[in-house]
């Protein structure tokens, strides 16, 4: 008796059915690199803020510390192969009736390229003079703990009033991210 053979049918893949899965995958990582955050204009003015923050609370506290006058100067400069110009800030001391330079742990910082930079000091709206020299701090910490009235706003150039970071600095040093702020009594409600 002769009985035929079954036959094995292995079936594989079809190519739709590994383009769709490859799609998928696809669709899964686009997204979860969307909800990171990325390298978004937003994204980058949170950070620069943060950064901001966390240098001008070690110099207020640095003032009180060391008993002395520590300010904020911010000027525009051009990086090294670009026509651009970007706000950077850095810290002095003033000693000897002159600013100089405080140390190589606080050098400043600037701005991406495309940001720009808002700021009212002592209530009044400041920029930049290139005449004047030496140039006069924005933001003065002093050793009693007070400081100089001081509002900054960071905005990306092709800015959403959302991405706009906001920090002010009252007369009694008090640092305060506004967003953060905002954010937490949204959230408290």
């Amino acid at each position: 008796m002769n009985r035929p053979c079954p036959m094995n049918h292995q079936r594989g893949f079809t190519l739709v059915e590994i383009m769709v899965v490859v799609m998928i995958i696809g669709i899964a990582v686009a997204m979860a690199s969307l909800s990171i955050g990325g390298d978004d204009s937003a994204s980058r003015a949170e950070e620069t803020t943060e950064q901001f923050m966390l240098e001008a609370r070690f110099v207020s506290e640095q003032t009180v510390l060391n008993q002395e006058i520590i300010g904020l100067f911010w000027e525009p400069r051009t990086s090294e192969g670009s026509t651009r110009q970007r706000w950077c800030y850095h810290w002095q001391r003033f000693r000897d009736q002159a600013w100089s330079p405080v140390s190589e742990n606080l050098r400043g910082d600037c701005l991406p390229e495309d940001f720009q930079l808002e700021v009212r000091s002592e209530g009044e709206q400041w920029q930049y003079d290139p005449r004047q020299d030496p140039q006069r701090p924005v933001l003065v910490f002093y050793p009693s703990g007070e400081a100089t009235p001081y509002e900054m706003a960071i905005m990306p150039a092709q800015f959403d009033e959302n991405e706009t970071q906001r920090v002010e600095v009252s007369m009694m040093g008090d640092l305060t991210w506004l967003n953060r702020e905002e954010a937490r009594e949204w959230e408290d409600r």
